[in-house]
């Protein structure tokens, strides 16, 4: 009889070191989120979220989202974060090094600069599309709708260059440091990937699809460089640019980034996702999404907004 109670012990001690280790984990997980401001971050987007929703009466839309906010997004964050972070293999050594990394005065300066950075080439990615939204959206106040060439047509006439004032050392330096860095690899596929979809061209025929796909992927390819370095230079300063090399070469951090999504469940991990599990969880209390095309006007215009605001607030790089 000694022997079953023995392992029924040693059953229970490996049951309860199991959930210390996860326990363990999500706290560490919990605590480089925090580090890096990304629940504060993340919370605008969802009330932008909101906007996808019926306003009709019957569901307080705004209240639920806050109850959301309040009961179940950090939650959910950090469940895909964890998801996701166990796909790049990183241990809880992994990520408490990261944190004490990101919680430097010199990691918190450079990232308030990159976020600059990033935010101007999104809007910059979005402008013509907010433009041709609005059009879209006045003409048909005014029951004359005309097709209008969006500008990301126009710009496709030649390659975009490097804005004249960019000296060639900070140039150069960026190309070097950022240009070629693992989060810069990330982006640039899952774009490309996106392009090779062709998502939302279903009602194109498949030549004129693949004939304006490719036109498109072949103008990025040539002008994405300089699209960068364009809205990097003012934000990232030549010290921002050292310091990048010296944490790219980190070799905790550059697996951190180095996220290959060629081998990740991607379709796990999207369902997984804040944004998508705040869908769901409408969807749950009674809340429908709206079908009208203007509330996706309305989505992209508080989406452009928010983003023009965030970097509105950032420091400027000096």
């Amino acid at each position: 009889m000694k022997k079953p109670r023995l392992l029924i012990a040693m059953l229970v001690m490996l049951i309860a070191a199991s959930g210390y280790a996860q326990d363990s984990y999500r706290q560490a997980a919990k605590d480089y989120l925090t580090a890096v401001g990304q629940f504060e971050k993340s919370m605008p987007f969802i009330s932008t979220m909101s906007a996808m929703f019926e306003s009709d009466g019957k569901v307080d839309i705004g209240q639920l989202t806050q109850r959301y906010l309040d009961e179940r997004f950090e939650d959910d964050m950090v469940d895909f974060h964890i998801a996701a972070w166990k796909e790049q293999g990183l241990t809880e050594a992994d990520l408490r090094e990261l944190t004490s990394l990101v919680s430097t005065p010199e990691f918190k300066a450079f990232d308030d600069h990159f976020k600059a950075f990033m935010m101007d080439f999104a809007s910059y990615m979005l402008e013509p599309l907010m433009e041709l939204m609005q059009d879209v959206e006045q003409q048909l106040e005014s029951g004359e709708y005309k097709y209008k060439e969006s500008k990301y047509v126009s710009r496709m006439e030649s390659p975009i260059q490097p804005n004249a004032e960019i000296d060639a050392v900070y140039a150069e330096k960026f190309n070097n440091v950022i240009l070629n860095s693992p989060i810069m690899k990330v982006m640039k596929d899952a774009m490309f990937k996106r392009m090779d979809e062709g998502e939302g061209q279903s009602s194109i025929d498949e030549p004129t699809r693949k004939e304006s796909q490719e036109k498109v992927k072949d103008w990025m390819t040539k002008s994405l460089p300089a699209m960068l370095l364009n809205n990097a230079y003012g934000n990232l300063t030549l010290e921002d640019l050292d310091y990048a090399a010296k944490l790219f070469a980190n070799e905790t951090y550059s697996k951190f980034q180095s996220f290959d999504a060629s081998k990740a469940d991607m379709e796990s991990l999207k369902m997984k996702h804040a944004y998508t599990k705040y869908v769901e969880w409408m969807k749950e209390q009674g809340a429908k999404e709206n079908e009208d095309p203007e509330a996706a006007m309305g989505f992209f215009k508080s989406l452009f907004e928010l983003l023009n605001q965030d970097n509105d607030d950032m420091t400027p790089a000096e």
